[in-house]
């Protein structure tokens, strides 16, 4: 559907529309926009959409939706990613991740043998260099501390075609120590250091962005789950549209349940990521659409009208180590999703990311 004017923007069954342009009462109204007060929308990037008349106008976020319903809302996103290009920015950890493989149990008390490996980490940096690789022009922003090692993570975030919006802080740069059984399975003892830190952030970092991503731990720890709220906020604001990834039973069991769902409320995201375990703490919310990853199993799509839908992932044999394989399913999803595909669609793109991953992940040395 992208790169189509009003006329081209209608879908199936959707009555359609009048060209709109943003209006002086209603922008300010909702705040800094991505579009100047009072000017028609008239900068299509595609070449074969003729530019939009100032026929119409926008009445703001609320009554929108009431006078011509939520057809009219779908159609104000598409002609917002129309005029600009959709841009998905990310807020979250860049962080190291120390990857410790073994074969057998671990001898408490004494020695055994593991492979140590040192990757670029933090699921937030992960999902932004997945959907850079999808092709998606993606922003992240975050923290990282004052050393070398967050200068290198830096560079390397950049040198995946990733914006990087990254504070330079006092203190170190965090890093998680990721145990992988001899049976693929992760158990990770995060130090997230700086990147809990993340506090005034110049909301110049949003312009243009069309989609907020969230892996929960931005939601679940302080400074940065205010700041994240306001920036939220700010990309709402501007007709932008927000995913969040549960991302942890114990880290949102540690920040209260109750408190998570209610934080999900405030935030109203339009997608929400999460495993089998992590989907029973939200699937009583009633969202609009949940994402469930189940590994080699069907991902399952849980829409808010109560329909599923079941989509068939490629199977990886001789998986030894699933790290960040879930994170590059939500930069594959969310990167086809930008790009005009349906739900079906994007959970297919995100498991070929996430295949991609497990496939590097067990071509690394024993």
């Amino acid at each position: 559907m992208r790169g189509r004017c009003a006329q081209h923007l209608v879908g199936e069954g959707e009555q359609e529309l009048a060209p709109v342009f943003v209006g002086q009462q209603s922008a300010e109204a909702v705040g800094p926009p991505l579009l100047a007060p009072g000017r028609a929308l008239d900068g299509c990037r595609e070449e074969s959409c003729r530019p939009l008349d100032g026929g119409g106008h926008l009445v703001g976020h609320a009554t929108i939706e009431a006078a011509a319903g939520r057809s009219a809302a779908r159609l104000l996103h598409k002609l917002v990613d129309c005029y600009t290009g959709p841009v998905l920015c990310v807020v979250g950890d860049l962080v190291e991740d120390v990857v410790v493989r073994v074969s057998q149990p671990i001898a408490r008390g004494s020695d055994s043998p593991a492979v140590i490996d040192r990757r670029q980490g933090g699921s937030g940096a992960n999902v932004a260099i997945a959907a850079a690789a999808a092709g998606c022009a993606t922003r992240f922003i975050g923290r990282v501390g004052d050393d070398l090692l967050g200068t290198q993570l830096v560079e390397r975030l950049e040198d995946a075609e990733v914006d990087a919006w990254v504070q330079r802080g006092r203190g170190r740069t965090g890093s998680v120590v990721v145990l992988v059984s001899e049976d693929g399975e992760r158990t990770m003892l995060p130090d997230r250091a700086a990147s809990t830190e993340l506090r005034d952030v110049d909301v110049s970092s949003l312009d243009r962005v069309t989609w907020l991503h969230l892996p929960g731990y931005s939601l679940c720890a302080e400074p940065i789950g205010t700041t994240t709220r306001a920036l939220v906020r700010h990309v709402q604001a501007a007709w932008g549209r927000i995913s969040v990834d549960v991302s942890s039973v114990a880290v949102v069991t540690a920040y209260g349940i109750d408190a998570f769902a209610d934080a999900l409320r405030e935030l109203r995201p339009n997608v929400v990521f999460a495993n089998d375990a992590e989907a029973e703490l939200v699937r009583a919310l009633g969202l609009p659409l949940l994402v469930i990853k189940r590994g080699s199993e069907p991902v399952e799509l849980v829409h808010g009208d109560g329909r599923t839908e079941q989509v068939a992932v490629e199977v990886v044999d001789g998986v030894r180590d699933t790290t960040g394989a879930g994170d590059a399913f939500a930069g594959g999803y969310l990167a086809a999703l930008l790009g005009g595909a349906e739900p079906v669609q994007a959970a297919t793109a995100g498991a070929t990311a996430a295949a991609t991953v497990l496939r590097a992940n067990s071509a690394r040395p024993e």
